[in-house]
């Protein structure tokens, strides 16, 4: 029996966004595998640098570090690998996405 079937080629593109401030930046862009809005945000909060990430509003990823001169461009590079359509938000639009993640997780 000959099965005849498609399969699918992965195309690699260099990209390119301008962040100008590493230490305080939002992102949103798309799950490839879903579809769904994916979130990222780095900024200062209390003399510590938090970096967090809400992939499909059902994972959250959450690191905060001491030292706020810590290199950030690696994981945003991880992010805009991982996902589509990546652009930049505003503050505004990330606490939003916060905010529902907590009214999620109201005990």
């Amino acid at each position: 029996m000959i099965i005849e079937y498609e399969t699918s080629k992965y195309v690699k593109e260099n990209q390119r966004i301008e962040i100008p401030d590493t230490k305080n930046v939002f992102l949103k862009g798309k799950n490839p595998y879903d579809g769904l809005d994916t979130y990222f945000g780095i900024w200062n909060n209390n003399n510590t640098l938090v970096i967090v990430t809400i992939i499909s509003w059902r994972t959250i990823y959450y690191e905060r570090y001491l030292n706020t001169s810590v290199y950030t461009a690696c994981n945003i590079k991880k992010y805009l690998e991982q996902n589509e359509n990546v652009k930049v938000i505003t503050k505004a639009e990330f606490k939003k996405q916060i905010d529902n993640i907590r009214s999620i997780m109201e005990i």
